[in-house]
């Protein structure tokens, strides 16, 4: 079993448990141990064959038990029992979005439905709106998220897709057949979503590449090829073709196959000829072209051709722009590991600043922060920082934003942090003005520094509240409220096409790895493509600025 695999059925039992309402410390210690295996850089059997099982994170003895068994018996019996008691197909029903644990049990015990084709009859059929508790706009959530997952369900999210198409490359490169290879397609451009991996090698024996791939551990299936490609299926089902190419060829193909469509088919109107054998580079295939180099993230046709042509494309932001992180969670609330260990993580990526922002005292599932528990932990931040030189640690909150747009700390709270965090985390179901106005009146807050995941949305999973966004951003400029991309590849919230109106109107943003534990900070570099993507450039991004400017920026606003 791979580190993912374990990670899913602990999820997964997780999920039987709330479903059977059992203790929610319990289903808590579940979530974080899956969260925990994850994101661990290390493979979780070598990490079994030396008996550091019990040295994970989160992982108590009793999990680290069950984790053995899996690892040793490819099964875990208590995973299996569970799945007696709780049908599978209302683990499916929980993707749904706005159809919680508690909803798909009373549908179940009610109704005796336990699958999602069942549950869409019932939808269509009214009979959900007959249960306690539920509605007509229940019934609607349901028919409208199947809809989503139907059209989701030939996609993968930037954070499962990029991971393999890395590992697959990496291994290509150490076949002595292959002289180059990259990454193509719609993943190199980082969209949030993509259909399948795409992958240009270079090689002078294509029999070789053949050969190398059928022998890749990561290969479930070669589902056809032909002397030039391969294509097949890796691990969750994704789908890859692997195109293989003349040196000579490489680069020019590289280009063609990165895309858009869109953007190549202007690109061909400017340039009848592809001029293959005289394709030295990118940069130099726009320059003869009268264009500034376009990276493949602005490649979709939204205006970067004419803007290259004027030499006005702007000079995105870089992963090394990155100062500091300012969304992080420790385990003063749901976070893995200790201040201490995330500090030091952040001083390993190269940062000189690292904000705290624990969950506010309305979230106690994931360990909320009451006041006494927040100004407990500011003492011992302040203590840390008195041992620190050039790095420190900020006090901070991801405070609440309450269904009235209240927040979940009063302003002598707030007064005592460095950065205050707002953000919804409940009541996604609010109609389009009441979930705007909840909003932009914590916009209005001026202890609010930033908002965090503006849309609520989790990719593949729950599309984003339904938003007057204009509003919402116009009241951001007006109060000088940075907005967050959120940088978790299930979020990148805002989009990006939200961060290039954001940028227009000059709203700064915050990229936030949103970090659950030290792996986490790594999730950074998906932030910065969708960043990327957004046209920002690093006066738009306020955590690649010195901290002295951004606590400036802030005490400003």
């Amino acid at each position: 079993m791979t580190n993912r695999d374990v990670a899913r059925i602990l999820d997964r039992i997780a999920d039987m448990l709330q479903i059977k309402d059992e203790n929610p410390f319990k289903i808590r210690a579940y979530r974080k141990a899956a969260d925990s295996i994850y994101h661990l850089d290390e493979d979780l059997a070598y990490i079994h064959k030396n008996g550091r099982i019990g040295d994970i994170p989160a992982v108590g003895k009793a999990l680290q038990s069950k984790i053995e068994e899996m690892l040793e018996k490819g099964s875990c019996e208590y995973y299996e029992r569970l799945a007696r008691e709780v049908p599978e197909g209302l683990l499916d029903m929980l993707a749904l979005p706005g159809i919680g644990h508690k909803t798909v049990k009373l549908i179940y015990d009610e109704l005796g439905i336990d699958n999602r084709p069942d549950l869409l009859k019932a939808a269509r059929g009214k009979r959900i709106r007959a249960l306690p508790g539920l509605g007509a706009k229940t019934e609607y959530n349901i028919k409208k998220g199947m809809e989503m997952l139907q059209e989701a369900s030939a996609k993968s999210t930037l954070g499962l897709a990029l991971p393999l198409a890395e590992e697959l490359c990496d291994y290509l490169r150490k076949s002595e057949a292959v002289e180059q290879v990259a990454i193509t397609g719609s993943i190199r451009r980082g969209k949030a979503l993509v259909s399948d991996i795409d992958i240009m090698a270079a090689s002078r024996s294509f029999e070789a590449v053949h050969r190398a791939v059928s022998g890749y551990r990561g290969l479930e299936e070669i589902e056809s090829q032909g002397i030039d490609h391969i294509k097949g299926r890796l691990a969750y089902n994704l789908n890859f073709e692997i195109i293989i190419v003349p040196p000579a060829e490489y680069l020019s193909q590289l280009f063609w196959s990165t895309g858009s469509k869109e953007h190549i088919e202007q690109i061909r109107k400017l340039n009848e000829e592809e001029q293959e054998g005289d394709f030295s580079s990118e940069e130099a295939f726009y320059a003869r072209m009268d264009m500034q180099y376009i990276p493949p993230e602005l490649r979709e046709n939204r205006g970067e051709i004419e803007a290259a042509r004027k030499g006005e494309l702007p000079n995105l932001i870089e992963l090394s722009d990155i100062k500091g992180d300012l969304h992080t969670h420790s385990r003063w609330s749901d976070g893995a590991h200790d201040i201490g260990e995330m500090l030091q993580a952040a001083k390993d990526s190269g940062y000189s600043y690292l904000a705290i922002t624990e969950h506010s005292r309305s979230l106690p599932i994931s360990g909320g922060l009451n006041e006494e528990r927040l100004h407990a932990q500011g003492k011992v931040i302040d203590a840390l920082n008195l041992d620190l030189d050039e790095f420190r640690v900020l006090k901070g909150s991801e405070v609440d934003i309450l269904k009235d747009g209240s927040l979940d700390f009063d302003d002598d709270v707030l007064e005592e942090l460095d950065i205050v965090i707002g953000s919804v985390h409940s009541n996604f179901k609010l109609e389009r003005d009441k979930q705007s106005e909840r909003i932009i009146r914590a916009i209005k807050n001026e202890k609010v520094d930033i908002i965090g995941h503006l849309s609520g949305r989790l990719l593949n999973r729950r599309p984003g509240y339904e938003l007057d966004r204009e509003k919402i951003l116009e009241a951001a400029a007006h109060n000088k409220k940075i907005l967050e991309i959120n940088a978790h590849p299930d979020r990148l919230d805002i989009d990006e096409e939200t961060a290039k109106i954001a940028k227009d109107m000059g709203i700064k943003v915050a990229i936030n790895s949103d970090a659950h534990s030290k792996q986490d900070l790594k999730l950074m570099k998906y932030g910065v493509i969708n960043a990327r993507r957004g046209w920002l450039e690093p006066a738009d991004v306020v955590n690649s600025w010195e901290l002295a400017d951004l606590l400036d920026y802030i005490q400003k606003k």
